[in-house]
């Protein structure tokens, strides 16, 4: 017979194709997929033009654990249905699980094109890049579908959870509550929504309504896992290590492997003091290919990898004279500009300014018990001549609240002074006006390990130490007499010329970070109390200077900026607006050394802009709150 062969209309056992459909469908709602794949290959052998059964097939190829042939046979449904949105749908999966990620992302942009209107897919393959850690698409996905279907709770609650993710919590938390409001009356299908809204509300600081949430879960046995590790992550944050270690073994125990449940659990134990049991956490998550906890791991077996090294942890104070003088060190290296002090095998985090952020920092990790792993593999340099060590940092208030003080310590001593990198403008101008000339910095000019055969390292500030052995810069050490010396020795040389506003906003619209993101709501409030916004970066530091040294009130989001109190008036206010249960000391403490007013009005965080820590992020404050302090201050 020549041409192609006609099709049979039925099997040998005379069963026609919609026989076998229906057979092949009672198989796979019963689980085997071996005899409904059998069926399906002689139905599909009867009607290869059938989409319907080509689809089936695909779905018990997926069920039987075969993703490659699973991908076949959607694609051969989509030559049949070039329309079939599920049919695109499923054929991503089935690529993605195939490893071919690239072809699957291919299929799911084309599907989203195809279907713009369609919620519900939309839906579906914004969940699948959830799943797969995309939280950017799958948010640009679900901000697609909610156009079409704003009511939609599983819209709500997927795009919830990817702003959640994304740090997006004020966006997050509104629309988790407005899926729940949706799903009123359906308890099964409420509990992932409350899960993922606890650990946002745990996230913004609101612990009394996030333990609420997950009380309520475990109640009723659902999402616990999620619900341990929000008591566990609230407790933490309120400063309560042993009850969030008690919280989090609750959750490994349900869920021994998962990384998130595993890395809260090693911090806390780390915070609690459990070094032993935090390694082991460590370990176990360096194997599941864990970045951060490698280092750990690599740092507990003492095995550095290529371009690390170990170091002991030292006090650089304990070789201070007794009588207070400089510290002498021979043969001793830096980490430039960082000041990671290296003297043989030890380590001296005693004049480290710059906190431990990313991986460009020295430090790749610390066991605190005094062991650090750090890099190896900075350029190295020697200087001959005798230095003095000033230091330094970009940073405005400890350049000039824990640097400068220093200069006392440093009258009398010759030689090349070190300081910072990266000098700007309130370096040199602060420099000059305490004399010290620009001839004689010694400034780094690229990140290199240094050795020097002498170098004298005057003033040594005494902090508190943080778990991993550096010192805690977010303490302020600055006393009295150190801030008066250095506000009277700079004013010396500014011409005052305080300006008109006798109330300040110290603006920080356009911030890339801690930013209050209703500041133009803020700012009208402010300005009916009499309040003139400025920027500080568009004015020169004299210029700073004379404007502080005429305030009677400042307002404004805790800043660098703050550290101009040091030339306001004594019963001068500050006013810090700051992310609720987040702000640091250093203006509270520098006020008080003044013989100024302090206030703080905190906001509801906003935005959780990791891996910044959290005083760091962006927040809200109530507008009427705010009116009402200011009126109540008389400001």
């Amino acid at each position: 017979m020549n041409g192609t062969p006609a099709h049979e209309s039925q099997d040998p056992d005379g069963r026609e194709p919609s026989t076998l459909f229906a057979q092949a469908r009672e198989h796979l709602l019963a689980g085997n997929a071996a005899a409904a794949d059998a069926i399906l290959r002689r139905g599909r052998a009867l009607a290869p033009d059938d989409a319907a059964m080509a689809y089936l097939h695909g779905l018990c190829l997926v069920q039987a654990g075969d993703p490659p042939a699973a991908a076949e046979a959607f694609a051969a449904v989509l030559r049949l249905d070039p329309g079939n949105g599920r049919a695109a749908l499923m054929l991503s999966r089935a690529l993605c699980r195939s490893g071919d990620r690239a072809e699957a992302a291919r299929w799911r942009t084309e599907l989203a094109r195809r279907h713009p209107g369609d919620p519900a897919l939309l839906n579906e393959l914004a969940a699948d890049l959830l799943e797969e850690g995309d939280e950017p698409g799958a948010a640009r996905l679900l901000d697609q579908a909610i156009r079409s279907a704003p009511d939609d709770p599983d819209v709500l609650h997927n795009l919830g959870v990817a702003c959640a993710r994304l740090g997006s919590l004020e966006r997050a938390e509104t629309l988790l509550r407005r899926s729940l409001e949706r799903r009123d009356g359906m308890s099964a299908r409420r509990d992932p929504s409350e899960a993922a809204l606890a650990g946002v509300l745990a996230t913004r600081g609101s612990f009394d309504e996030a333990q609420a949430v997950a009380g309520g879960l475990l109640d009723r046995g659902a999402e616990q896992v999620h619900a341990w590790t929000v008591l566990g992550t609230a407790a933490a944050r309120r400063g309560r290590p042993a009850a969030a270690v008690d919280a989090l073994l609750k959750a490994e125990a349900l869920a021994p492997a998962d990384p998130g449940v595993l890395s809260n659990l090693a911090a806390a134990l780390d915070e609690d003091g459990r070094t032993a049991e935090a390694q082991e956490r460590w370990r176990r998550l360096a194997a599941s290919g864990h970045a951060g906890a490698g280092a750990r791991a690599r740092l507990a077996s003492r095995a550095p990898a290529a371009g690390e090294a170990l170091r002991r942890l030292f006090p650089l104070t304990d070789l201070r004279p007794g009588d207070g003088g400089p510290v002498e060190l021979a043969e001793a290296d830096l980490c430039l500009d960082q000041w990671h002090l290296v003297q043989g095998d030890r380590l001296a985090l005693d004049l480290v300014l710059t906190p431990p952020l990313g991986g460009a920092n020295f430090v790749v990790a610390a066991d605190g018990t005094g062991a650090v792993l750090v890099r190896d593999d900075l350029e190295r340099r020697r200087i001959e001549e005798p230095v003095v060590f000033l230091g330094g940092t970009a940073n405005y208030y400890h350049w000039m609240l824990d640097t400068l003080p220093r200069l006392s310590a440093i009258d009398g001593l010759d030689g090349p002074l070190l300081v910072n990198s990266a000098q700007k403008g309130f370096h040199l101008r602060t420099l000059e006006l305490l004399g010290v000339p620009p001839s004689r910095l010694m400034v780094p000019d690229a990140p290199a390990l240094t050795r020097f055969a002498r170098l004298t390292v005057p003033g040594l500030v005494s902090r508190p130490r943080r778990a991993d052995g550096q010192m805690d810069w977010m303490m302020p050490s600055v006393d009295r007499a150190a801030a008066l010396r250095v506000r009277d020795r700079l004013m010396e040389g500014i011409a005052v010329r305080p300006g008109k506003a006798r109330r300040i906003l110290v603006s920080r619209e356009g911030s890339l970070f801690r930013r209050c993101d209703n500041e133009g709501v803020i700012a009208q409030v402010a300005a009916r109390r009499g309040f003139v916004a400025v920027r500080l970066e568009e004015l020169s530091f004299d210029e700073q200077a004379s404007l502080f040294a005429g305030a009677e009130a400042v307002m404004g989001v805790h800043g660098a900026g703050f550290t101009n109190m040091l030339f306001a008036p004594p019963g001068a206010l500050l006013i810090e607006l700051h992310p609720a249960g987040h702000l640091p000391e250093f203006y509270r403490h520098l006020t008080r050394l003044l013989g100024q007013g302090h206030m703080a009005v905190g906001g509801v965080i906003t935005q959780a802009l990791r891996p910044a820590r959290e005083y760091n992020w962006n927040f809200r404050i109530d507008p009427a709150e705010l009116d009402l302090c200011l009126a109540e201050l008389g400001a």
